[in-house]
């Protein structure tokens, strides 16, 4: 997104549409609402499957965190810190975990505990989740969560985690690096562990594995490419805070990209920035490597395909980042070549700070197909389809939101509900659609 997302985030909460709301008294009530458990350490669930899953817990200064694993019967589980990390600059770091062992869709427990004293500071539940038990599969699918919406970092992630998604799939501006803050090294991890503090994805009471790709803002600038000065720390940070391991059904890609074969389906998280050529130069988005790597996979196979990045693929709207504006010519050349595979897609993306669901025709891969855009679960937020008309386009929603989206995988086909939900946790529109290859 070109313009106007960092400079609109540095105006006066009375000036912007949509923030001086969070303050009102409806917003009030809705925050008043958001009560119950709130976990006192953050942690976050990411690559599960049927024995073994994945944690990251936020570490408080430099006396280390033990830690436990039972389940329902009491019985321990095998669990190792296999990477972590803290830094002079800040008082927060990162703890990754291991745990093995487990058996499919059954229970456990996690317990952070203090190390010198042997007391328990925080328990949380999560599942073991078995991978190929069925073609079907609910995730949720969220862009742009700055932390300085207060009232809606609260009340959107309670709202999302009561639909109760297999996998949660952040795709972009999951931390916002550069808000209000100078680019450096230092920053951009504080900023991590802020975020990581403050939003209640963290603080859940039961946990929901959770896979990450970055956008600009997390990667650490407005609309930052493979220039970037910090580019190797930051996605050192990143993956310390969102990354997982190889392991059953999940594999890493490049940069903090990676892909996930579950459910019957394979999911694609395409870095958009670390390999990225500057916009409107004749360049690549994913870098011809990246590119190259994800064509070779994506051809393996007829398996019902989704593809995320952070920038959207098929529109050009004025001002907003996307594949088919800046990358002309190299997004032309990527369909002639999707095209060309067995497996149907479907498109996913964020960056825009509205949701939308657009038409795609079937002169770009000789089936129609859909780009279901969710942005923004809380951050700036403007009745944009005032602006930007788009003929392609189904579906609309400016309010904060997330989508929900129930995927179906069938032969040739991709059986699709998408529901926009938001912070009254209402739905703003819904979507059905069978996307099949011929």
């Amino acid at each position: 997104m070109k313009t106007s997302r960092r400079g609109f985030l540095q105006l006066s909460a009375s000036s912007i549409i949509g923030y001086s709301a969070l303050n009102s008294p409806l917003f009030s009530e809705i925050a008043e609402a958001a009560t119950g458990f709130t976990g006192q350490i953050p942690i976050c669930q990411h690559m599960t499957n049927s024995h073994s899953t994945q944690l990251t817990v936020l570490t408080n200064g430099y006396n280390p965190y033990a830690y436990k694993v039972y389940d329902t019967q009491g019985r321990p589980q095998a669990i190792q810190i296999w990477d972590h990390e803290i830094r002079k600059c800040y008082h927060q770091g990162i703890d990754k975990l291991y745990v093995s062992g487990l058996e499919p869709d059954n229970s456990y427990y996690l317990q952070v505990i203090d190390k010198d004293r042997g007391t328990v500071l925080d328990e949380r539940k999560f599942k073991s989740l078995k991978l190929s038990s069925r073609p079907n599969v609910r995730f949720a699918l969220v862009s742009c969560a700055s932390d300085f919406f207060v009232t809606h970092a609260r009340v959107m992630w309670d709202n999302l985690f009561a639909q109760k998604p297999d996998m949660i799939f952040l795709i972009g501006d999951a931390v916002y690096c550069d808000f209000r803050s100078p680019t450096t090294e230092d920053n951009i991890w504080r900023r991590y562990c802020e975020t990581r503090s403050r939003l209640r994805h963290f603080r859940q009471p039961s946990l929901i594995p959770t896979l990450a790709v970055w956008d600009d803002h997390d990667y650490g600038r407005n609309n930052m490419c493979k220039t970037f000065k910090y580019k190797v720390s930051s996605k050192r940070t990143f993956d310390l805070f969102f990354g997982s391991r190889n392991t059953d059904g999940f594999k890493r890609t490049m940069g903090v990209g990676s892909q996930l074969t579950a459910f019957g389906h394979k999911f694609f998280f395409l870095d958009d920035r670390y390999y990225r050529d500057e916009g409107q130069s004749g360049g690549m988005m994913w870098g011809s490597e990246q590119q190259d790597q994800f064509l070779e996979k994506v051809s393996e196979s007829s398996k019902p395909t989704w593809i995320f990045n952070g920038s959207q693929f098929f529109t050009s709207y004025h001002k907003q980042e996307s594949f088919a504006k800046d990358y002309g010519k190299n997004f032309a050349d990527l369909l002639t070549k999707l095209r060309k595979c067995d497996a149907p897609i479907a498109f996913g993306s964020g960056d825009v700070h509205f949701s939308e669901v657009c038409s795609v025709d079937p002169k770009y891969l000789g089936y129609r197909t859909y780009e279901y855009t969710s942005s923004a679960i809380h951050s700036i937020n403007f009745p944009m389809q005032l602006v930007y008309k788009n003929p392609r386009r189904e579906e609309f929603a400016w309010h904060h939101n997330f989508l929900i989206i129930d995927s179906t995988a069938g032969k040739n086909s991709i059986q699709v509900n998408a529901r926009s939900i938001n912070a009254r946790n209402k739905v703003e529109f819904s979507h059905q659609a069978v996307i099949k290859r011929t």
